[in-house]
């Protein structure tokens, strides 16, 4: 067996295999995780097993149990049995098992190597991530975060609001920047602003509409090898995920950085035919309003995205009283705002804002 060691703030994870499958474990990872520095001596262990007997066997004991079904992610369950003081589960498209020992060692098992089982190990790794995570208090966002100069910028808002369609015209700039995270981010109450390693999902409409994308699409056949559809034949609402961390391959003047300082909170929401930038100041109110309706700790709602695999060691009261505190913060010590954007905006105001 060998090791690939990855780390992410507070935690580091160590990904155990046979030599035959490391690369594809090391192409897995650097697809979503950005590079930090060890900062911690605490390691989650995970053994990804090739094991097609193995994993028929269990799959057959599994479903002859009864067990503890979990809605672990959007239109996705879990059963969870216990077998030999072992938990073990079974995602219900039956197309990988988890084998849990204790909350720092676990097993990934499946009936062959490819791409979509290598893509559960990093899901595990996510899931694992978010609860440690958690535990420290730091809460998960529906948004995006981008870096310049030094200085943190948050995107939050619903799906469909035109978080990254702003980031977008954002990477755009010559100014050097840093990308974060989409669509999830962390955030603790000092301030500290961080990835979560996961992919960057565009719409068709985002991508067809900017020169960078449209050549990355295009030139990768993005869209033919992940969705079976020609580029060409897209749909504007169509979305389609890339690795994060070709975010610095696509945009110039950008790299990517793992945690920064929250400087800036923005609600954008985009209107195609603008041609200004509308910044909207509001009262504290309703910035609580949003923040509440962009924070999925302690539940993701959206996504399902509820603890199955590794539960919280803070219990759902602790927390909330918790998000208070963090809402409180925020208010006092981080601009936040609202704007109106288009097509033709030009957003190189927003970097006036800090």
């Amino acid at each position: 067996m060998e090791s690939v060691e990855l780390y992410l703030p507070n935690i580091n994870f160590k990904v155990r295999t046979l030599k035959l499958y490391k690369k594809d474990i090391i192409k897995a990872i650097n697809d979503s995780i950005i590079p930090y520095k060890k900062d911690s001596d605490k390691y989650i262990e995970i053994e990804y097993m090739v094991n097609k007997n193995k994993y028929l066997t269990l799959v057959s004991k599994i479903k002859s149990q009864k067990g503890i079904i979990y809605d672990s992610f959007k239109n996705q369950t879990h059963k969870e049995v216990l077998i030999e003081d072992n938990l073990y589960y079974l995602v219900d498209n039956e197309q990988y098992i988890c084998e849990k020992v204790n909350d720092y060692n676990y097993k990934v098992i499946v009936a062959e190597n490819n791409w979509n089982s290598l893509n559960w190990v990093i899901r595990i790794i996510r899931e694992l991530y978010l609860r440690e995570k958690e535990d420290r208090k730091y809460y998960f966002m529906h948004g995006t975060a981008l870096e310049f100069n030094n200085k943190g910028i948050l995107l939050l808002g619903a799906s469909g609001s035109g978080k990254t369609t702003l980031a977008v015209k954002m990477l755009e700039l010559e100014e050097y920047k840093r990308f974060l995270s989409n669509d999830r981010v962390l955030i603790d109450k000092n301030k500290n602003l961080e990835y979560f390693p996961h992919a960057v999902t565009y719409a068709m409409g985002t991508v067809k509409n900017n020169e960078d994308l449209d050549k990355y699409f295009r030139e990768n056949r993005i869209l033919e090898k992940k969705r079976k559809i020609k580029y060409e034949d897209a749909p504007y609402d169509m979305d389609c995920n890339t690795p994060l961390n070709d975010i610095e391959k696509v945009f110039q003047h950008t790299g990517m950085i793992a945690k920064t300082t929250l400087d800036i909170i923005i609600y954008p929401r985009f209107k195609k035919e603008m041609d200004n930038l509308e910044i909207i100041e509001m009262e504290d109110e309703e910035k609580i309003k949003l923040l509440e309706e962009t924070n999925f700790t302690p539940n993701d709602m959206e996504s399902l995205r509820k603890p199955w695999l590794r539960k919280r060691v803070l219990d759902e009261n602790e927390i909330l009283v918790e998000r208070k505190e963090l809402v409180r913060e925020l208010l006092t010590n981080v601009k936040i705002i609202k704007i109106n954007f288009g097509i033709k905006s030009n957003v190189k105001e927003i970097l006036n804002l800090l």
